[in-house]
């Protein structure tokens, strides 16, 4: 099973607000959209997602050819999925703390 790299890093902040000021002001980032939960920032060819929350979470994301065999393999090595947004979209907790994404074409 590959696990290819996808160019979207999500990360939840504390004090949105004076974060979205921050990464586009001081870091450069490019804002793309922005709404009261979630701020796309562009970078390069990276993708920022900025969410409103406290949990202080970082999520990669990854692209797979398909997301049931990766499921299946990542909940034998002891990942647990912690929401499902559709078949081919599914986000992820490891068993060493890192919250991820993968995703299908």
């Amino acid at each position: 099973m590959k696990f290819e790299f996808s160019p979207h890093i999500a990360f939840q902040v504390r004090e949105y607000e004076k974060a979205k000021k921050f990464y586009e002001d001081v870091l450069g980032m490019e804002n793309i959209k922005s709404t009261e939960k979630e701020t796309h920032f562009k970078t390069g060819n990276i993708n920022f997602y900025v969410e409103n929350h406290e949990g202080g979470f970082t999520f990669f994301e990854f692209k797979v050819a398909d997301v049931a065999q990766a499921r299946e393999l990542l909940e034998k090595e002891g990942c647990h999925v912690t929401k499902v947004y559709g078949e081919k979209s599914i986000m992820f907790a490891d068993p060493y703390g890192m919250r991820f994404h993968i995703w299908e074409e």
